[in-house]
């Protein structure tokens, strides 16, 4: 038995064949789809980048990993002591090699997120190139073909690819552009109202004006990639370039996914090689007025395709039993993956196994609800049902982020009306609310738990790629003011907070 695990940054699902996207994106992900699952309620307990690999290679939320976020205390992982993996809460791959297993990446991302503990899942960790920066795609499947054709002949081995495309700045030439472009409509939203809403009400980095705005690049910039990427969002032609560069990103990754699986019949081994195909996190195009980000704890962001295909389970089952649409988290995988390995699952684990699901069987006990996190531009958490979504605030970063809101996402998908602004469903709201209250207790609120990462780091906040202060400034400077205000008085400590910490201050005061 071999495994290929397909990682591809920022991939979202319904912009996929498998899921009923409109464009042809992806034939070769719906081919596999044909002879596999596809996962239609499956989500990143903890996002973006740093956060979500973390958690799906430790089989743990990032409260108890530590890991909520790309810098500083919040993206410290809770690394136990000693010369070996823990009993208990080994990484992924670890556990695959405790029972024989050869692990192996093709991958930038331990050097580029400096997660230096993921090449712990790896006897052999490759970087497609001498860039520190990541690999296009073509780099990623030189590098594994040339690593498959050398292990064909080998059993028992898992293989983790690390796909850049879609993620911005959409890095394809303009063939690709054309060919989304020309592949059929774009989505009919966001149209100009929505467009002259978010350019008027909504900031942050990555909004409808702010398009290219990072703080940590020196603020404000042009479009790194005109053709595929406006320099702001002002109308219909400018969503549509953008999207058109999104999709043209999955274009060319996903064909380049098909040259991987045709190399896979090349050498005879497609039929006992299980391919797994999923993301990190994905990404907003207009939800919550962000566009080309993943900055918030939204369904968008969140919600991630799995495709799986499993030899001997997946390849005869019937039609019907080709979907699950029960609520997944991805640290679900590596419990599912032993226990279709028949290897034991660490009690650390946190997630469930849904290998059922791969057998054409339903899962005995469904989730009611799930809880997930994002940690990197904004601090929130949120409550998925399988028709609502609530979102928590802790730290707006430099985003438009109310400290609560409360969508039915099933009836309004792109996230456009706040049942809790409206003052709509106060028992839904609460029953939420005891959701993640109830959440919290388990994973932070008893004997032997270390601190909520969020909560602790809750004074520096989200602010490595953006610093809101500075943000603001740009906000008055680019006519604003108002927003500003808003921005700022979001910012401003609750509760009476001392700016003071019990240790030494990360950073100077600033006098005022």
């Amino acid at each position: 038995m071999r495994i290929i695990y397909v990682d591809v940054d920022t991939l979202r699902a319904d912009h996929t064949q498998p899921y009923g996207y409109r464009r042809p994106t992806t034939p070769n992900l719906q081919l596999l789809a044909d002879r596999g699952v596809v996962f239609d309620r499956y989500y990143a307990s903890d996002s973006p980048c740093l956060p979500s690999r973390t958690a799906l290679t430790s089989g743990q939320f990032g409260i108890t990993n530590g890991v909520i976020g790309h810098f500083g205390e919040a993206a410290r992982f809770r690394l136990d002591a000693g010369h070996g993996p823990h009993r208990d809460r080994p990484l992924l791959g670890q556990r695959l090699q405790q029972h024989g297993w050869y692990t192996a990446a093709v991958s930038m991302f331990a050097e580029r997120h400096r997660a230096y503990f993921f090449h712990g899942n790896f006897r052999e960790s490759i970087r497609a190139t001498g860039r520190l920066n990541d690999e296009e795609a073509h780099e990623i499947n030189a590098v594994a073909f040339d690593w498959l054709r050398r292990h064909a002949d080998q059993d028992d081995w898992y293989l983790h690819l690390t796909y850049w495309e879609p993620h911005t700045d959409y890095l394809i030439g303009p063939e690709w552009v054309r060919r989304a472009a020309e592949s059929g409509p774009a989505p009919a939203w966001p149209d100009q109202a929505a467009i002259d809403d978010h350019a008027a009400r909504v900031y942050g980095p990555r909004g409808a004006l702010d398009l290219h705005y990072a703080g940590f690049l020196g603020g404000p910039r042009p479009s790194p990639q005109p053709h595929s990427m406006p320099d702001a969002i002002r109308t219909r032609a400018d969503f549509e370039l953008l999207v058109n560069g999104f999709d043209g990103a999955i274009m060319y990754w996903d064909h380049h996914f098909g040259q991987l699986l045709a190399l896979l019949e090349e050498l005879g081994i497609a039929e006992d090689t299980a391919v797994i195909v999923s993301a990190d996190h994905g990404e907003s195009l207009g939800e919550q007025g962000s566009y080309a980000e993943h900055g918030l704890a939204s369904e968008p962001t969140h919600r991630l395709p799995l495709v799986v295909y499993w030899p001997g389970l997946t390849d005869t089952l019937p039609s019907g039993a080709r979907r699950c649409d029960s609520l997944l988290y991805h640290i679900d995988l590596a419990p599912t993956l032993c226990e279709l390995l028949g290897i034991p699952v660490p009690p650390g684990w946190q997630g469930e196994s849904f290998a059922p699901a791969l057998r054409g069987e339903p899962l005995a006990e469904p989730r009611p609800y799930l809880v997930f996190g994002h940690g990197a531009h904004t601090y929130q958490r949120a409550v998925r049902t399988r028709d609502h979504l609530y979102i928590r605030t802790y730290h707006p970063g430099a985003f438009r982020a109310e400290w609560e809101s409360l969508f039915d996402v099933t009836a309004d998908p792109h996230l456009t009306r706040d049942l809790l602004a409206d003052g709509q469903e106060p028992e839904l709201t609460a029953r939420m609310r005891s959701h993640l209250a109830e959440w919290w207790h388990r994973y932070a609120g008893g004997p032997g738990a270390l601190p909520d990462p969020m909560q602790a780091t809750l004074q520096t906040g989200p602010t490595f790629y953006n610093d809101p202060a500075q943000y603001a400034r740009h906000l008055r400077s680019t006519g604003r003011a108002a927003l500003a205000d808003d921005l700022e008085a979001r910012l401003a400590p609750i509760g009476a907070a001392t700016p003071v910490s019990w240790h030494a201050p990360q950073f100077p005061a600033r006098s005022r």
